[in-house]
């Protein structure tokens, strides 16, 4: 069965479709919730869904830079933005930034039943497409030590612009689940934290090495699109701010 993460700031909406998803639409399942965007991001990190459902208004982290992190991140992870903001701003940058569809609150079901219904149907066709490719892939595709070795350069090469898993699979040649089953780094680290490395080690020297430099400049110089992400990024990594860092140091 699909599994589904709530996102969702309000108690009450975040409960209500964490018991509700299954009987609204009976190919879903909730299988996590999350009170914002940081928190979601980090479950994201150790868990892998189908779909985010996530409202666009939140403390810390809100739905749209969500989106960013799931774009970058988890690219077949559909999202669906529920929003009590009936702003066509907000709706206009939620498409562009690729979700499956946008609801606004009140909630109706018939609509997001309609959704979800779409999402199953499309989530069998891609599995069902992976399944052969990854077939085709073990069969004749080169061994898994070169692919790797050749991922890890392309990423090395790239890794300051934004990147997804998709991107660098679509360069190799192969899918993006298979890549993601077969990478890890020199430290057994997972395309994820691999690239999160390399862009925190980047950022850490760019920032001492130029005190002028906006922290935002430098979030965009080493691949993130949202800078409030970054200094969330950042300060998980190091323990401390940009800003902190860049007054400490590294060696302090």
């Amino acid at each position: 069965m699909p599994k589904a993460l709530i996102v969702e700031d309000e108690p009450l909406m975040r409960e209500y479709l964490w018991k509700n998803l299954e009987r609204i639409h009976s190919a879903w399942k909730a299988s996590a919730c999350a009170k914002d965007g940081l928190e979601a991001i980090e479950i994201l990190r150790h868990h892998v869904f189908d779909l985010v459902i996530t409202d666009i208004r939140m403390p810390r982290c809100d739905g749209l830079e969500l989106v960013s992190y799931i774009n970058e991140n988890c690219p077949k992870t559909k999202v669906v933005i529920i929003s009590g903001h009936d702003e066509f701003e907000y709706a206009r940058s939620a498409l562009q930034k690729g979700v499956s569809d946008y609801l606004l609150k009140p909630l109706e079901e018939k609509a997001l039943n309609s959704i979800l219904g779409r999402l199953a149907s499309n989530l069998d066709m891609t599995m069902d497409d992976d399944v052969d490719e990854i077939a085709t892939q073990e069969q004749c595709s080169e061994p898994p030590s070169l692919l790797i070795e050749r991922a890890r350069i392309f990423i090395r090469e790239n890794y300051t612009n934004p990147l997804t898993l998709n991107d660098v699979a679509q360069a190799l040649g192969v899918s993006p689940s298979y890549l993601s089953s077969v990478f890890k780094s020199d430290r057994g680290e997972t395309y994820t934290k691999y690239i999160l490395r390399l862009r925190m080690e980047r950022a850490a020297q760019l920032l001492v090495s130029y005190k002028a430099g906006k922290v935002g400049d430098i979030a965009q110089e080493v691949g993130f699109t949202s800078t409030k992400y970054f200094d969330s990024a950042f300060k998980k990594y190091f323990g401390m701010t940009p800003n902190e860092y860049r007054q400490i140091g590294p060696n302090n």
